[in-house]
């Protein structure tokens, strides 16, 4: 059993990203993604739609300062 499994049983973050950007209602809400997986792979989300990431382990003060900024740059 992965891990991935057991915290986002019927899809991956990826297929999610793909939802949010098809639904005309979901579509221009900024996605910030959060991963544990470091180098190239980890931005793949950017090139899916992604607006940012975050690497695990992550500060709560970087990620507010991330969500700050999506919602001023939206």
């Amino acid at each position: 059993l992965n891990l991935t499994d057991i915290m986002m049983p019927n899809m991956n973050g990826y297929e999610l990203l793909d939802a949010i950007r098809s639904d005309i209602k979901t579509k221009l809400i900024p996605v910030i993604l959060l991963t544990a997986k470091a180098g190239e792979e980890s931005s793949k989300g950017l090139d899916k739609g992604a607006n940012d990431y975050l690497r695990k382990p992550f500060s709560s003060r970087e990620l507010i300062a991330r969500i700050c900024n999506n919602i001023e740059l939206s």
